[in-house]
This record gives structure tokens, C-alpha cells and sequence, in this order.
């Protein structure tokens, strides 16, 4: 009887099995089906819509396009000089803050030199305006080369700044390592002395004492 049951339990879960596997290859081959359907219906409309598309954009904003487009700055040297400017004007700022920044966390006096960086960003935010205008070629008398000498004189103050924070950093760092690599070497003066008269303090060999 027991064998009986795990023959019929044996074919109800091959019945089963195979009722999925036909489960499954019906619905794969019912998703391709519809893929290849709908593939082959957007294929026959999309030329209808494309036309469609193309005509309402003339008709209706075809110009106002057309307009934007000629209405856009081209980019020319004017435009790739401000940018240069500009990029190099807050990397000079940048950097001087930072020295600043180093210098205020070694120790070191650093003056006004907080009050200098920020009236430096403050320069530099409106030379970077004059800039931002100059570089657009259709307005008229807003020359480049102004705002070019402007953004010189900044990055002039803005290395000053940053050397001033160096030097007063190296007024307070070299000391430093000078008195550490002093005491480092008295200490290995001292140690090395000391090793030398620990070993001679030892005594003469014991063969030296027999004799």
C-alpha cells in the first residue's frame, strides 16, 4: 500500500512539473508574441507620427525656434579668454584662503589676513561679473581687456597673501624642527655615551681576572 501511495504521489508531482514547464512556455512564447505585435505597429506608425511632430513644430513654434537658435552666443576668443580668466582668478583665491587656513591652524600670526581674503572673494566675485559680461559678444562698449587687468591686479594681491601666510607659517615651523632635530641629537649623544660606559663598566674578561 505504501508503495501504491508513493507511485501516485510520484506521478501527481511529474503531472505537476509538466504542467509548469507548459505554463512557462506559454507565457514566454505569448510575451514574445505581443513584443513582435507591438514592435511591427509602432514600425508602421512612426513614420505618421514623426510626420505629424514635424509639421506642428512648424507650424506652431517653428520660427520662435529658429530664433533661439540664431539668438545663442557662438562661442569666439573673447568667451575663451573670460573663462580662462575666471578659472584662474578662483584658483588664486582659493589657494590664498587655504595658506591662510594652514597657517591659522599651525600656530602661526596671521594679522588681518583673514579681512585681506575676504575682500579678495569680494573683488574677485565682482571682477568675475564684469567678466561673465564681457564675455558675451553681442553687448555692445563691455570691452574684455578691463576686466582682464582687474582680474591681474587680484591675482597679483591673492599670491601676496598667500606667500605672507607661508612665511609666517615657516616663522613658526622652522624653529620647531630646528630645536627638534637638536634635541634628537643630544639625545642620541647622550644615549650612545651612555652605552659606551655601561660596556667598559663590565669588568675585564674572565680569563684576564684568572691570570
Amino acid at each position: 500500500m505504501l508503495s501504491s501511495i508513493a507511485l501516485h504521489a510520484g506521478e501527481l508531482l511529474a503531472a505537476g512539473l509538466l504542467a509548469a514547464i507548459v505554463f512557462v512556455a506559454l507565457v514566454a512564447a505569448g510575451r514574445l508574441w505581443l513584443r513582435r505585435r507591438v514592435r511591427r505597429r509602432l514600425q508602421a506608425l512612426g513614420p505618421v507620427l514623426a510626420g505629424r511632430a514635424r509639421g506642428a513644430a512648424a507650424a506652431v513654434g517653428g520660427g520662435a525656434v529658429s530664433r533661439w537658435l540664431w539668438s545663442l552666443p557662438v562661442p569666439d576668443r573673447r568667451g575663451r579668454e573670460g573663462g580662462r580668466a575666471r578659472r584662474e582668478l578662483w584658483r588664486a583665491v582659493g589657494a590664498a584662503e587655504h595658506a591662510v587656513a594652514a597657517a591659522r591652524r599651525g600656530g602661526a600670526p596671521t594679522g588681518d589676513l583673514d579681512g585681506l581674503c575676504r575682500r579678495l572673494r569680494q573683488a574677485a566675485g565682482s571682477a568675475d561679473r564684469r567678466l561673465a559680461i564681457g564675455q558675451r559678444p553681442a553687448v555692445a562698449g563691455a570691452g574684455l581687456d578691463p576686466a582682464v587687468s582687474e582680474v591681474s591686479g587680484l591675482l597679483s594681491a591673492a599670491g601676496q597673501i598667500q606667500a605672507a601666510a607661508s612665511a609666517a607659517l615657516a616663522s613658526v615651523s622652522r624653529p620647531a624642527a630646528r630645536q627638534l632635530a637638536d634635541d634628537v641629537r643630544i639625545e642620541v649623544t647622550a644615549l650612545t655615551a651612555g652605552l659606551a660606559s655601561a660596556a667598559g663598566t663590565e669588568g675585564p674578561p674572565r680569563s684576564a681576572e684568572t691570570v
